[in-house]
Order: structure tokens, then sequence, then C-alpha cells
């Protein structure tokens, strides 16, 4: 029989708002959603009554490889994402990643998307570097892509070329990613033509970064039906500037948000919400709209990445869910003002994997082992170990290192 979960009495996101309703899990699923749901015998019922659930978060780029720290660079700007990366593999701090071992980055960054209340992440890395570490992390990675490192004269040799990587994508219903346009050179700024001449523009493209691109660039992007994907943070720290991503809104193109890798951007996904909030105040004078942060986090990159339905909360689909305890009221969204305490339980394909001491009747139930951690005064419990790894890491390195996208230990 398989493990069921009731929560009850939770103000649950659907159809573009928060409602009171009950939520059922059975198995990996989520069975039903609806008012006053009964237990059956096998369950375990949970009252989340002020708490709301949202369908578990999705980064849309990041490099797990690179999760380590402390950032490189910042005062010095550049015009290619090259020169960045050629002064961040000259670095100090590069070196010293070079001694941790790859499956030790990728939990890292696994932990650092989970604290956050991420469930899904989207790694940028051909197949061949992932596949080792598929199905063994505390957070789901999108494995089914086709790629490109990014289009242009610098671009690394991933995959099997944008033209032939792009007719795959189509083939197998599956997205294309690549960074287009990371930079403000000429380079960058003809990389949308380039891909277009190479037929790789369409549907099923998911182009990250897009920096220099105005109103000619955007109209084109829409029109094929594109999908782009927003990292402030990284943009500003390497370059001074992002994308104009009100433009992209405004002409309706499906914009998803991602935290970059850990050299340059974001410490986690609730970090990247906050800081497109305030640029965006910052260029536009005016309030980027709560709902359209949430958007960029679930249900955007569920249509970008090919992931089913954009609703995530409905029967029948996988129970990847984050409950929220915040001071809000119930039908109040505020992505942007999230913080670790606030999250309450992340729940994956139905199994408990982080979340606060009050769901420790739940972890043992699904005969789950955890690990207590401390967020401001308040015990949490996650599967697995990341005391032990970052132990690990100090042994690594030969010094006791702290990592500030993970709490402390």
């Amino acid at each position: 029989m398989a493990n069921s979960i009731l929560f009850q009495s939770a103000s649950v996101y659907r159809n573009g708002k928060l409602e009171t309703n009950d939520l059922f899990v059975e198995g990996e699923k989520i069975s039903k959603i609806d008012t006053n749901l009964s237990p059956n015998n096998d369950s375990i019922a949970i009252s989340l009554k002020g708490k709301k659930v949202y369908p578990g978060f999705i980064n849309s780029h990041d490099h797990l490889l690179a999760s380590y720290l402390p950032k490189v660079g910042g005062n010095e700007k550049h015009k290619s994402w090259l020169s960045y990366d050629n002064l961040y593999k000259s670095s100090g701090v590069f070196a010293e990643r070079q001694q941790v071992d790859p499956e030790i980055l990728y939990y890292l960054g696994a932990y650092k998307n989970l604290f956050s209340g991420v469930t899904t992440v989207f790694d940028h890395i051909p197949h061949h570097v992932q596949n080792p570490f598929r199905g063994i992390l505390p957070v789901k990675l999108i494995t089914d892509y086709t790629l490109a490192h990014s289009i242009g004269n610098y671009s690394l040799g991933w995959g099997e070329g944008p033209a032939l990587e792009y007719r795959m994508a189509e083939h197998a219903g599956l997205p294309f990613v690549t960074h287009l346009a990371e930079g403000l050179d000429d380079d960058s700024k003809q990389s949308l033509r380039l891909l277009e001449k190479m037929d790789a523009l369409g549907e099923h493209s998911v182009l990250v970064h897009c920096l220099p691109f105005g109103a000619k660039e955007v109209e084109k992007i829409l029109e094929k039906g594109a999908s782009v994907v927003w990292c402030p943070t990284s943009n500003l720290h390497v370059f001074g500037r992002t994308t104009n991503i009100k433009l992209f809104l405004d002409m309706g193109v499906n914009v998803c948000l991602g935290t970059d890798y850990s050299p340059s951007g974001s410490l986690n996904l609730l970090e990247e919400l906050k800081t497109a909030k305030s640029i965006y105040f910052g260029l536009y004078g005016e309030e980027l709209p709560e709902s359209t942060l949430l958007k960029m986090i679930t249900e955007n990159p569920r249509k970008a990445f090919r992931l089913g339905n954009p609703d995530a909360l409905m029967p029948g689909l996988s129970a990847d869910l984050l409950i929220i305890n915040d001071d809000k009221k119930d039908t109040e969204i505020h992505v942007s003002e999230l913080s670790w305490k606030m999250i309450d339980l992340v729940v994956i394909d139905g199994y408990p994997i982080y979340g606060s001491e009050e769901y420790r009747s739940l972890f043992l139930h699904f005969g789950l082992e955890t690990e207590e951690l401390s967020i401001d005064s308040k015990i949490k419990l996650v599967a697995g170990s990341p005391k032990k790894l970052l132990k690990q890491v100090s042994d690594s390195v030969g010094y006791k290192k702290s990592l500030a996208f993970l709490p402390n230990f």
C-alpha cells in the first residue's frame, strides 16, 4: 500500500489564486484536491490551517558543479561571459573548488536549492557530466533536454551543434536550452540572428540571459514561441546591467527565473526573487507583481521545459509541494518576501524531504533518517546529511569551510 498524506485546511495555490482546500497525496501523486476530504485507514492527516501550499519551486538555470563560494569579481564589469569565465578559472576560489569531488559539489547545489523551497532544477551541463547524479540528489534534476552551451564564436562544444540539437528536441518533444546573448559585445548582439539562421529558434527553445536585446529581438522571440530565463543577480555582478525584462513581459514572452552559478549568481532562489523585485522597481519605477514572480518559478518553467500541465497542483500530477508559513493573509502571495525560516515543508514525489520539527512524525511515518539544523532558532529536519557534506568539503580543502547558501551547522 502506497504511503498517503492528507493535508487539511491549507491555502492551496490553484488557477492563479490561493483558496482553502484539502490536498490528498497517495504515493508519488496528488490524488484529490477538494474541501472536507476524509483520510483513509493508511493515511496520515496533517492540518495546514493558516499555511500556504504552492507547487515546488523550479530553478530554471543553475550549474550545480559550480556550487562553491565566495563569489569572484564584481568590481570589474565585462562585455562577454568568456572574459568573466577566464577571471573565475584563474582565481584561487576555482583552484580550491577543484579539490572537492564533483559529487559533493552536486549535493551542495542540491541542498542550496532545497533549503529555498526548490524541488526541481535545470542544471545546464552536458548529459554525460550530469548522468552520474541523476536520481540520487535531494531535489529533482530536469534530465530530458537537448542543448548547446551558447551561440556565437565563444561557444563551448556541448552537444551536436544547435541545428541538430534543436531537430532532436522537436522530434522528441524536449526543450532545447542554450545561453544566448550572455554579454554586451557584438557577438552577443548577433547571436539571435545566428540562432535563427541555424533553424534553432522555435517553441522548443529556452534562451538564458538575452542581455542586449530590444523590441525587434523580443518580437522575434515571441513570434517563434521561445522561452527566456532571467538571471538578474548574475547579470548585474558580471555585466553591471541586466535584461530589459519589462519589454519581454509586456510583449508576452514566457519568462522564467534562474540563479545561475554560485561564482556570480544569487545564494538561492529566494534571494533571486528579492533581486528581481528590487531591480524591476529600480529600472521601471513600478512593482513587479508577486503573481508574476510566482509564475516565473512555477507555471512558466513547466511550459518552457515541457514538464506537463502548467498548473502543477492537479490530481494525477507529481506531489512536489512547498508549504509556506508566513505572517501574511491566507489569500496573499508574497514570494519576494520569503525567507529560509518560512519554508515549512518541502515534499518531493510524495516524500517529505525538508521541514519544520513539527513534521517529525511525518518523516518517521515514511521511515526517513533525518538530520537536525537550526534556522533563526527554529529546528528543521532534512533527509540526508548536509552537515557531513560540509565536513567533507572542509576535509578536502584543509580548513573549516562555510558556505553562505547553507545554514550554519
